[in-house]
């Protein structure tokens, strides 16, 4: 599937430079009004110089301004309107629920637009080949880190998630070929993360990262990338529906290792489900 620059700019602007979120804007705004637009016209619309516009268009379209424009063009083809899911002053709770819930799901579904079934089923397999797994995520990535170890863990595939800022450098340098570090990052400029995923690389460890920011210093190291995407709708709840968008990542993956788990595999995830059955109320 061809990725959607519209949707990819939605997924990044967060992350963009006062430059880039200037050109960006014009974009989004009025799509189709971009495409009629000279390199002139951007300039003066967008305040910025010609320089920066071609840079741009190099970095999300890989070309000229010709390029992006051609770009922008094709994903207006296959464009859906994202629901407005802002929520304000005047909503009651329940109304809150309902338009988180809008936002949540056009961020959900902008993420199974965005990446590609190769990279889902590539993360799958780097999983079912690793010698040994470790997960690194901070802050709100941590909550998604310790999911996704706990998803491993039900299958019967030994992991381990490590969330604090100095731990993840020393565990990373206990890594060997074969092993694999899965980074977890909505900016992708989280510096621990960055640093160990660094170390992890020179010791041979492959590297698989999720995250908001396909251009981001973390996404440059991975050898595998996933992109959690937002709705685009609203700032205000940026965070949130990327969270929800990352979990939707791992659940995708986990559910597909599920049916391609060896014999060996399978024993260990049914061992796993019985030791969790034994540790429930019964009815």
């Amino acid at each position: 599937m061809k990725k959607s620059l519209i949707l990819e700019l939605q997924a990044s602007t967060e992350f963009m430079s006062n430059t880039e979120k200037k050109i960006a804007s014009v974009i989004l705004s009025s799509p189709e009004s971009f495409t009629l637009m000279s390199l002139g016209e951007l300039e003066s619309v967008a305040e910025v110089s010609q320089g920066s516009i071609i840079n741009f268009s190099n970095k999300y379209a890989g070309g000229g301004f010709p390029a992006l424009k051609m770009a922008v063009a094709a994903s207006l083809a296959s464009r859906e309107e994202t629901p407005l899911s802002i929520i304000t002053g005047e909503d009651s709770a329940h109304t809150a629920l309902k338009k988180g819930a809008v936002g949540i799901s056009a961020a959900v579904q902008n993420t199974a637009n965005i990446n590609s079934g190769e990279g889902l089923e590539g993360l799958a397999e780097l999983i079912l080949k690793a010698k040994r797994i470790d997960i690194y995520g901070i802050y709100r990535s941590a909550i998604v880190a310790s999911d996704l170890n706990m998803e491993l863990l039900e299958l019967g595939i030994p992991s381990s998630v490590v969330s604090d800022v100095l731990t993840c450098a020393l565990s990373a340098s206990l890594l060997h070929e074969g092993d694999l570090v899965i980074a977890i990052s909505s900016s992708g400029k989280t510096r621990d993360i960055l640093d160990a995923v660094k170390v992890a690389k020179e010791n041979g460890a492959k590297v698989a990262v999720i995250t908001a920011y396909k251009n981001s210093p973390l996404a440059r190291l991975s050898d595998l990338l996933l992109i959690a995407a937002s709705s685009g709708s609203s700032h205000f709840s940026f965070e949130k529906e990327i969270r929800m968008s990352q979990l939707a990542l791992i659940d995708a993956v986990c559910a597909y290792i599920q049916h391609r788990i060896d014999k060996d595999g399978d024993k260990r995830y049914y061992t796993a489900k019985k030791i969790l059955e034994l540790h429930s109320e019964r009815d």
